[in-house]
């Protein structure tokens, strides 16, 4: 699904929810992997040109999550330590990547894609 605005997430959390629920994922997992999704989904907004793409995909393993921007790409190595205090932002990737079981970021001058995966 394309993301564009507040109502595009508002939507986005509730199809992962449902689509979380009927593979089995406990709720309060589906509560953590929406904070997380919709960290993700707001920075590609903020970041990526106003513009994103959402693609969720399950198995019997895992709920997978891939959110596609079109921004000019990210630093190396994003999100992986929690900012200084006084830093303005910053935590939106660090925040999803304590609470889902995966997080990979795939970044080039094209845009940038962010998968998160919760296991089952």
């Amino acid at each position: 699904m394309r993301v564009y605005g507040a109502d595009d997430l508002a939507r986005a959390r509730r199809l992962l929810a449902h689509t979380a629920a009927g593979f089995g994922l406990p709720a309060d997992r589906i509560e953590q992997f929406a904070v997380a999704v919709n960290e993700v989904a707001t920075n590609a907004l903020v970041h990526g040109n106003g513009i994103g793409t959402i693609t969720i995909t399950g198995n019997d393993t895992a709920i997978t999550v891939e959110v596609r921007d079109y921004g000019a790409g990210l630093s190396a190595g994003p999100g992986t330590g929690l900012p200084h205090p006084t830093d303005i932002g910053g935590r939106g990737l660090w925040l999803a990547r304590q609470l889902c079981d995966h997080l990979d970021i795939s970044s080039s001058t094209s845009g940038t894609t962010v998968r998160l995966a919760m296991l089952l």
